[in-house]
C-alpha cells in the first residue's frame, strides 16, 4: 500500500487554484517540473509566489533573517492612475477615496496568514516614493508560505474588481443639455 502524504494534495490545490486563475501558460512552464512527494511541497509553495503579480523580487537579509517580497505589476499601477484621476476629478482627498480604503482593506484581508513573525506593506500612494508596489516581509519563523499564493490570488482579484468600478465610475460623465433658442429675437416695431 502506498502512503500519500497531506502535502501531494496541497500541491495538487495549489495546481488546480493556478490553472482556474488563468495563469496556465506560467503554470505549465513550472509544475512540471516538480514532482508530488511531501519534501517538495514547500520549495513549490514558495515558487509559485512569483506567478501572480508581473514582477516578483525576493531580498534576503541573512543578518536579520528577514526575507522581503516586493510585488510590482501593471495592475497596482493602473489602480493608483485611476485612483488619482478620481481624487482630482471629485476634489477629495486620499484618506476619502472609498475606492483605495476598499483596496487597502483586501490588502489586509488576504495578508492574514495562520502563521506569525511576518508583515506586509504596500506603496499606493502618489506621495510614495518609487514604484507603487505591494510588500510582504517573512522572518526565519513564517511557515505560511503555502498560503502566500492564495492570498496573493485574492489581491489580484481585487484589483481587477476595483479597477472595473474605477473605470465605470470615471467614465460616467456629466451631461450637459444645451438651451436652445425656441425663436430667435425679434424687435419690436
Amino acid at each position: 500500500m502506498t502512503e500519500l502524504y497531506e502535502e501531494f494534495f496541497a500541491m495538487l490545490r495549489f495546481a488546480k487554484n493556478l490553472y482556474d486563475c488563468g495563469l496556465t501558460d506560467k503554470f505549465k512552464d513550472i509544475f512540471r517540473f516538480w514532482q508530488l512527494f511531501g519534501d517538495d511541497y514547500w520549495g513549490f509553495a514558495q515558487e509559485t509566489i512569483g506567478l501572480v503579480f508581473q514582477d516578483t523580487r525576493l531580498y534576503c537579509n541573512e543578518a536579520d533573517e528577514i526575507d522581503t517580497w516586493l510585488f510590482t505589476d501593471p495592475l497596482i499601477d493602473q489602480f493608483c492612475e485611476l485612483c488619482q484621476e478620481y481624487e482630482v476629478r471629485r476634489g477629495i482627498s486620499e484618506e476619502n477615496n472609498t475606492y483605495r480604503r476598499d483596496m487597502e482593506q483586501i490588502i489586509r484581508d488576504s495578508f492574514c496568514f495562520s502563521s506569525y513573525n511576518y508583515g506586509y506593506d504596500w506603496r499606493l500612494s502618489p506621495n510614495d516614493r518609487g514604484r507603487k508596489c505591494l510588500l510582504l516581509f517573512t522572518g526565519c519563523e513564517f511557515y505560511a508560505t503555502d498560503e502566500v499564493t492564495a492570498g496573493l490570488l485574492d489581491i489580484k482579484d481585487g484589483f481587477i474588481t476595483v479597477i472595473a468600478k474605477l473605470e465605470s465610475e470615471l467614465s460616467k460623465e456629466t451631461r450637459l443639455i444645451p438651451l436652445s433658442l425656441a425663436e430667435p429675437y425679434k424687435e419690436a416695431v
